[in-house]
């Protein structure tokens, strides 16, 4: 009785008997491992931010502001960098998004660039990514912070998740998680959708591979389906293309093993239609996202006519030196976006070598490969463009996924060195490795660098310290194990270790040292600020002034130096006729090109989608509804404008006539009146972001001519009767409206919006289903205990 009492006791969570501790001892004991194993990489991902979040919580070059437009600074030192994107397209659209989200609103809609723009669908703007629902629930200003360290986390955690899917232990799991979280390329696109998208990487391959081995199907489908869909969600269509092909490339290798023919075990046609399925459900899930955000795609300049743009150029082949150390050019390191480190390289090759017959291996293997020729083939480059069509595609991203392949890789070499270090061939491999490494390294050293001047030689000298050190390291600890393993098993070192952990300790040496490499490298990458975006007096000044009408340029060309910083005056509330986004419909430039003869800057739209007119007349300020104009103190503004006053050293001018809603009476003849007929300017009210109110009067039947983009979603009543949306001179919207006092309401809600969630409903629905059947099914074949 007294036994029972105990065990009951201890069920219950009181005392325990010493069978239960040494139980719970087991239990815990196997769980330290992983537990340190990830702890390690997220740690390893706050490290890396450290020195930048020391200066201030708000993550992003908010210091180049103080160079351009009205956010400028008398005085300030900046430095304009490849982090410009930052500040001109997501930092502004995760405040507008934030906003919307704690007023209540979906973030649908973005009302101050240009005409508007489609936001949750513009792809890069990712408003229902993982990331940015975890931003929702900080404040304002360190709503991107958290966007940037929870896609760190995420992509570090998935691929220690698939490293121990591929049954490495926790500390090689948590090398291979360390390395590509902190790699160069990723960390070069880090706050990017890009890097959102493949972050999910990690996940969407383990998911895979557990779908393929067929333990848990019901599981492990849904598993697939949630991956899928948190990638489309982070947005970026290129990332999608890209992380799609490495995803097929590996899945094919793998299922080719799987053929009894090459001594696989098989089966591959059930394999075949789970992943299918899995897939499929999680683009079904994503569904909200994908239906409207391809429906802009196809409008947008990303699809080229005749298929003009090829995608950017192929890396030179020489940028492999870089995998090993940046700099080695002279240059920063933000120019060189390929470090890994030579304990990374050796290992991965070391993997490759060694575990050369296991499907894995070979898949990831047969991955780099295909990644490496997408990044520095432009024949493959050009191929794979000819594939995909007129849509354009940057595919040198693939180094990303090259970096994926290498990072999973050589966390199978460091989980072959702690199996393994005894036999001789892990160990000739690590050696060969690390020699070859040093050769590489001292011929570089004596070779190169002798055109650079004394700042990049400087630089280009330093940049060889950390491959020095980590071939340094590399070399002691296979000297080492070489060393001890002649001795007899059971045999100890000097300092009492048994000799079976040291694999282990050796181990834990080269994941000490590139941690601290890639940490030291990639910490200035990034910068913050203690005060957000700054609301600065001429800003403010602005904001009084024009109210809720469009601000445009009157200088050609003068993006980013007239006004606020392109997409910046998002987040003050300013609406500009400017924008820089990737869903930037063709439809602008041609009608621009049609109403003032001027020809757009073809390479430049299509590469940067930025649209950015100088409006040198009041014709035109009028047509799109201009109202106000902005020129360079003392110049003249449009024949005709009023001279309104001086902003920030910048002279303001009013456009009489320009609203964002005029009202034309319609011509008896029936025809529609000619864009330029006289109108009279009608005043809009917004009850949210994504709603137009218009009070209208009128003796005759008229046209309500609306400066608001035309993109599938807008929706149209009068009184409270749906009208008729219709385009208007190629990019706007109008609609007709009788004669007398009418309300005519717009709303922005795609009906592919709609379609995409009851998708993605079906999808979610039969997923649990799926897994509510399964799991029943298991607990009445499971045989009953006597």
């Amino acid at each position: 009785m007294a036994v029972r009492g105990e065990e009951r006791h201890s069920a219950m969570g009181g005392p325990t008997t010493s069978g239960s501790k040494a139980a719970w001892r087991g239990r815990w004991g196997d769980r330290w491992p992983e537990a340190l194993g990830v702890l390690w990489v997220v740690a390893a991902a706050g490290a890396v931010m450290v020195p930048a979040l020391v200066h201030g919580q708000s993550l992003g070059p908010y210091n180049e502001l103080s160079g351009f437009g009205f956010s400028s600074t008398p005085g300030a030192v900046f430095q304009a960098g490849r982090a410009s994107d930052q500040l001109e397209q997501m930092i502004p659209w995760t405040h507008l998004a934030w906003t919307q989200v704690h007023h209540g609103q979906l973030p649908l809609w973005n009302p101050y660039s240009a005409l508007g723009m489609p936001l949750a669908f513009n792809w890069q703007a990712a408003a229902f990514s993982v990331p940015a629902l975890v931003g929702y629930l900080f404040p304002l200003h360190l709503a991107y912070t958290a966007q940037v360290l929870v896609t760190l986390v995420i992509s570090g955690t998935g691929v220690y998740v698939l490293a121990r899917v591929l049954r490495c232990g926790a500390l090689a799991a948590a090398f291979a998680g360390t390395v590509f979280e902190l790699s160069g390329a990723f960390m070069f696109w880090l706050g990017w959708p890009l890097d959102g998208v493949i972050s999910w990487a990690g996940w969407l391959f383990a998911a895979a591979i557990l779908v393929i081995r067929g333990t848990h199907r019901a599981r492990d489908v849904v598993f697939l389906a949630l991956a899928v869909a948190f990638a489309v969600y982070a947005g970026q269509p290129d990332a999608l293309a890209v992380l799609a092909v490495a995803f097929a490339v590996f899945l094919v290798v793998l299922l080719v093993h799987r053929a009894p023919r090459l001594g696989g075990s098989g089966p591959i046609m059930r394999c075949v239609v789970d992943v299918g399925l899995g897939s499929i459900a999680g683009v079904a899930l994503a569904a909200p996202l994908a239906l409207p955000g391809f429906q802009l795609t196809r409008l947008s300049t990303r699809v080229v006519a005749g298929h003009a743009f090829t995608g950017d150029n192929a890396f030179a082949f020489s940028n492999v030196q870089h995998f090993l150390f940046p700099g080695v050019n002279g240059f920063p390191v933000t120019g060189d976006t390929f470090y890994l480190g030579a304990i990374v390289v050796v290992l991965a090759v070391c993997a490759v070598g060694v575990r050369f017959r296991e499907p894995e291996v070979v898949s990831l293997a047969a991955l780099a490969v295909v990644m490496a020729g997408l990044t520095f083939s432009q024949p493959v480059i050009s191929l794979a463009a000819d594939i995909a069509g007129p849509q354009t595609v940057r595919w040198p991203r693939a180094l990303l996924l090259l970096t994926f392949a290498l990072a999973v890789l050589a966390g199978s070499g460091m989980d072959t060195l702690v199996r393994s270090w005894r036999e001789g061939t892990v160990l000739r491999w690590l050696g060969a490795g690390f020699l070859l490494a040093a050769a590489a390294l001292l011929t570089l050293l004596a070779v190169g660098g002798g055109h650079l001047v004394a700042i990049g030689a400087s630089r280009r000298a330093a940049s060889f310290i950390w491959p020095g050190i980590e071939i340094a390291v590399g070399l002691v600890v296979v000297g080492a194990l070489a060393l001890i393993s002649r001795n007899p098993p059971g045999h100890k070192t000097r300092l009492g270790l048994p000799r079976g952990d040291l694999g282990r300790w050796a181990a834990v040496s080269l994941l000490v040292c590139e941690t601290a490499f890639l940490v030291s490298v990639g910490a200035p990458l990034w910068a913050s600020s203690s005060s957000y975006l700054p609301v600065t007096p001429t800003i403010a000044a602005l904001h009084r002034a024009v109210g809720s009408s469009i601000v445009g340029n009157g200088e050609i060309e003068a993006c980013s130096v007239l006004g606020i910083r392109e997409n910046v005056n998002v987040a003050y509330g300013v609406h500009e006729f400017e924008v820089y986004d990737p869903m930037l419909p063709r439809a602008y430039f041609l009608t621009w090109r049609a109403s003032t003869g001027e020809k757009p800057d073809e390479a430049g739209f299509l590469q940067y989608s930025t649209f950015c007119p100088g409006v040198a007349t009041t014709a035109m300020a009028r047509l799109f509804g201009v109202s106000f104009v902005l020129e360079v103190a003392g110049a003249p503004g449009p024949k005709g404008a009023v001279f309104d006053t001086k902003v920030g050293g910048e002279d303001l001018y009013r456009i009489p006539g320009a609203a964002q809603a005029t009202l034309t009476p319609w011509p008896h003849g029936g025809a529609p009146p000619a864009p330029d007929a006289p109108a009279t300017p009608v005043s809009v009210t917004h009850p949210d972001l994504a709603s137009w109110k218009i009070e209208t009067r009128a003796r005759v039947p008229s046209v309500l001519r609306l400066r608001l983009t035309d993109v599938p979603g807008w929706h149209a009543t009068v009184d409270g009767k749906p009208v008729a949306l219709e385009r208007y001179s190629g990019v706007m919207l109008q609609a007709r409206v009788p004669a007398g006092a009418h309300t005519v309401e717009l709303h922005y809600w795609p009906v592919a919006f709609t379609a995409g969630i009851v998708l993605a409903g079906c999808s979610a629905v039969s997923l649990v289903a799926t897994l509510v059947v399964t799991r029943r099914r298991r607990r009445r074949d499971q045989p009953v205990a006597p």
